[in-house]
């Protein structure tokens, strides 16, 4: 049995060789369990010494062992999807191939299976598709081209000679490993050109030159870069699907399996540029087709907590993954009560990833900025962008700060305002979940559980009632974020697209539930006042303003221009948009070209930027004209005094700029004898009054 199991080896390696660049058909060509693990044993030994060969080998050999030991198990089915899957076998699906091996060996062998269906048709089809897969690896192998082609037949004859001489054993062994490591090390080239591919792809040509020169970059170097583990994990992924698929499901895989950075990095590119559909649809499936953490190791993370929760119930299936974290419902009793309680957990082995990534893409990216054709474009620089979203993904990575960020939230978001349309009025409660605190430290953040669901699932159910539930709810909501950053105490969300919040529509009043502070801040009262003076600047486009606020909010021992230099662009700039030569940009353009320019500008402030770019999009999305900038200036008239302050008496702004900004009537509020609100949810009712 031993000897079959080597041959198997061999004849999966062949099976591979060839059906990566065959057709797909309605079922797909498909590894049994133990055609795969016997492949995965060979691709962890890829490009490791004999020694180490030596023990994957023998770890190989005394599993297979184990499965031959046992009596072969003959399993009813009621349906080919039942067959195959259970043919297919349930794999670990880890973040690496040498833990996924780790976890089957744990497990224990699985026993031989013989397949028998209740339906006669159904069992037809279940052995036609074995005898039709059995077919594939021989006809597939037969057709391998080169000097050193040899058939299956002869293949394994020669094999079984040296397998029947004991001294030819280890020869027989070694052989079949060197023969995987040429595959496998085959396939991972395959990752090396993905990028050309794509860029020559029809699909590819559908895009502008600095997406063509974007993509064929970043994805030929970006995977050529990724650490043998890395790619071993992409090759396992293949392994375990239908080896038949197309150049756009390949090149799938690959963006699911990699690092947390390029992910986040696409998914931005899905949101802003004018991708061809195919493409369009891979970027934005990474938000709902990440690797969820097995749950062995879930159970490991749990076990250690056993001193910090009293968990009664804890639901084995996730309620959410996410490329870094990963959440599942659970109970547990707080001072003798039970709760209803969400859990969140940073994925393990996500810091390596990171670390990774960080390394890669900031050497991609520093290609793409040197790239003459990608420059002429006049595409942003990219180095700031990665720096950017590292900083993000690092922070994200500190459950300590997401908590307290969280705990923070809750004091300044926790409020109820008033909702008017044409159609409908009612109160938006705003709420961000309870957290409950361990008083010893844990790896597990424990938050309520709320109730609710996705903006759109939920106002479809009231479109004929309340058509604009959607606008009004997104409109509030964007003044509640903008009133918060500007004129609250500074704190900010910067993700809050629709998977970030929930919202239970009642008579008595609408609940939106905002969710994960892995990405957010605050912004001190000194950043406060320059964003201010940057929206002043841009409306007005007085370069002195706009100069003088980047550069008092830039780290500017780190730049590499001086002030007088930046001065001097930004009033090229300006002169360039007043003669009609460029379009007048918006406040996260003017950001990303200022970066470009040479100012390294600070975390908070760049992450508040791409906050504000999310809500905008919220508000398009919704049908709304508003924008941040807009509703910045609408609530700069509830606070008057501040703003005041902050643009005339601090910032020197003139009395005769203010009243071009519309804000002339600042003085006049702030002489009044009624002291101007700062209420939102006050101010919110007295206009729709």
């Amino acid at each position: 049995m031993l000897r079959q199991f080597k041959i198997g080896i061999f004849l999966c390696i062949l099976l591979c060789r060839f059906a990566w660049a065959a057709s797909p058909d309605s079922t797909g060509l498909h590894l049994s369990f133990e055609q795969r693990l016997a492949l995965t044993y060979a691709l962890l030994a890829q490009g490791e010494d004999e020694a180490k060969k030596e023990q994957i080998l023998e770890r190989a050999k005394a599993y297979m062992q184990g499965v031959y030991g046992q009596e072969v198990q003959t399993v009813k089915v009621k349906n080919f999807d039942q067959f195959l899957k259970l043919f297919k076998g349930e794999w670990p699906n880890t973040h690496s191939v040498a833990l996924d091996v780790e976890v089957l060996e744990k497990r224990g062998p699985r026993p031989m299976m013989i397949f028998e269906a209740e339906s006669s048709r159904v069992q037809k089809q279940i052995d036609q598709y074995i005898e039709w897969q059995q077919e594939q690896i021989k006809s597939m192998a037969e057709k391998e081209k080169g000097a050193e082609a040899i058939s299956v037949e002869k293949m394994g004859t020669q094999v079984m000679a040296l397998l029947q001489d004991p001294q030819g054993q280890k020869i027989a062994e070694k052989w079949m490993l060197s023969e995987s490591e040429a595959l496998l090390a085959d396939r991972m080239k395959e990752l090396d050109r993905v990028g050309e591919k794509m860029a020559e792809s029809s699909f590819a040509q559908q895009q502008d030159a600095t997406m063509r020169i974007f993509m064929e970059t970043m994805f030929s170097e970006y995977f050529s870069r990724l650490s043998p583990a890395s790619k071993k994990l992409i090759v396992s992924s293949y392994l375990g699907g239908d080896l038949r698929v197309s150049d756009i499901k390949k090149f799938e895989i690959m963006v699911q399996n990699s690092g947390p950075q390029l992910q986040k990095l696409l998914q931005v590119v899905a949101r802003q540029a004018n991708l061809a559909p195919e493409m369009l649809e891979v970027f934005r499936g990474l938000e709902n087709s990440v690797r969820p953490v097995p749950w062995n190791q879930v159970e490991e993370i749990l076990q250690q907590e056993k001193g910090n929760y009293k968990i009664t119930y804890f639901e084995r299936k996730p309620l959410g993954v996410g490329t870094m974290a990963q959440v599942h419902r659970a109970k547990i009793l707080v001072n003798g009560e039970r709760k209803d309680v969400v859990v969140r957990f940073i994925k393990p082995g996500i810091s390596q990833r990171v670390a990774e990534d960080k390394q890669i893409l900031s050497e991609v990216a520093q290609i793409l900025d040197n790239n003459p054709e990608f420059r002429k474009t006049g595409a942003p620089k990219l180095s700031p962008v990665v720096n950017d979203i590292t900083a993000t993904v690092t922070a994200e990575l500190s459950q300590e700060d997401t908590i307290q960020r969280q705990k923070f939230a809750k004091k300044r978001y926790e409020k109820t305002v008033l909702l008017k349309t044409p159609e409908y009025n009612n109160y938006i409660e705003f709420h961000v979940p309870e957290i409950y605190e361990s008083s010893h430290k844990s790896n597990l953040m424990v938050q309520e559980m709320v109730i609710g669901k996705k903006l759109d699932k939920e106002v479809a159910m009231y479109s004929e009632i309340a058509p604009q539930l959607k606008k009004g709810v997104i409109e509030e909501m964007a003044r509640v974020w903008a009133h918060e950053v500007m004129f609250g105490g500074g704190f900010y969300h910067s993700d809050l697209h629709q998977g970030n919040f929930m919202l239970q529509v009642t008579d008595p009043k609408i609940r939106l539930h905002i969710l994960d502070f892995g990405m957010g801040g605050v912004i001190p009262a000194d950043m406060q006042r320059q964003v201010m003076v940057l929206g002043a600047g841009t409306e007005l486009l007085n370069a002195d303003l706009i100069a003088r606020a980047y550069w008092k909010v830039s780290e500017q021992s780190q730049n590499t221009i001086n002030e007088t230099q930046f001065r001097s662009l930004v009033q090229a700039k300006v002169a360039r948009i007043r003669a009609g030569h460029e379009a007048s940009p918006s406040l996260e353009l003017w950001t990303a070209w200022a970066m470009d320019s040479g100012l390294k500008l600070p975390y908070e402030f760049v992450s508040l930027n791409r906050g504000i770019v999310i809500v905008n999009k919220l508000l398009t999305d919704a049908g709304s004209k508003m924008t941040v900038t807009s509703l910045m200036k609408s609530l700069a008239k509830s606070n008057p005094g501040l703003v005041y302050r902050r643009l005339v008496i601090e910032e020197k702004i003139s009395h005769k700029d203010l009243v071009k900004l519309g804000w002339g009537e600042l003085k006049a509020a702030l002489q009044s004898e009624q002291p101007p609100t700062t209420v939102l949810g006050m101010r919110c009712e007295m206009v729709f009054q």
